[in-house]
């Protein structure tokens, strides 16, 4: 699906939508470069960005991230029957797609202060949507997955237990 929203961040943001299935092809270089630029660009505290991507390649590494989508669905389903798959959220969504990138946080990278500053996580989630927007704003969909059994999803993407 293309939208024409030049000139309008109103119509872009209201025609964003997840999408759940993807068409098989890969997105050019150029491209997923301008959407990480995004992400780079989105609001931190302090400016410390302690948002961290990666641009996942390896076929291996999104069928082992299917899979861990699906197993973290089916325990939560055990306790929350919205995730079974007959639930309003019981479908597991694809990430066996041409492009992922996995967005984490470093929470050394955030402030300090009296409320346990979680503005690493804050500074993701706004990285998440300007790439989403600038995805859309090219004419790709996404998804936004955060379904995961953590500490497995962080051995896959070899990142330190520390990371969000």
């Amino acid at each position: 699906m293309s939208v024409d929203v030049r000139g309008s961040i109103g119509a872009l943001i209201r025609t964003r939508r997840a999408v759940r299935a993807f068409k098989s092809g890969m997105i050019p270089d150029a491209d997923v470069n301008e959407i990480l630029e995004a992400a780079r660009w989105a609001p931190s505290p302090a400016n410390r960005q302690p948002a961290r991507f990666i641009w996942v390649k390896s076929s291996s590494i999104k069928r082992e991230l299917q899979e861990l989508a699906k197993e973290s669905k089916e325990l939560s389903a055990y306790w929350d029957p919205i995730f079974r798959p007959d639930g309003s959220s019981g479908r597991v969504n694809d990430l066996e797609t041409p492009e992922v990138i996995a967005v984490l946080a470093d929470p050394a990278k955030s402030l300090t202060n009296i409320h346990a500053d979680n503005g690493f996580e804050w500074a993701a989630a706004m990285s998440i949507y300007a790439m989403w927007l600038r995805a859309h704003s090219l004419g790709y969909g996404g998804v936004f997955v955060q379904h995961w059994i953590t500490e497995k999803a962080k051995k896959i993407l070899n990142v330190p237990l520390s990371w969000t």
